[in-house]
């Protein structure tokens, strides 16, 4: 594994099926979810690949999403009641 700087960024993605859009990380310009898909399939693990997706700001309340992806608490944490 390099010990060298890791870049982390966020692609935000439009997904017309759900007229959302998703958040997801990268590393070194690696989409997260690849990363996790090639860990589970190298694992022999099952399922494995294609079981994420990224998060959808519109149906949950993460606040900040600085302190969400650094892990910091949020009790807001939760999903988006429909009826409020």
């Amino acid at each position: 594994m390099s010990t060298g700087l890791r870049v982390i960024a966020f692609t935000v993605r439009w997904l017309p099926g759900r007229r959302v859009h998703d958040i997801v990380p990268t590393i070194d310009g690696r989409s997260l979810l690849d990363l996790i898909d090639r860990f589970e399939l190298d694992a022999g693990m099952h399922p494995a690949g294609g079981a994420y997706g990224g998060l959808i700001p519109a149906f949950y309340r993460y606040g900040p999403l600085d302190e969400h992806f650094l892990g910091k608490e949020n009790p807001g944490l939760g999903g988006v009641s429909k009826f409020v």
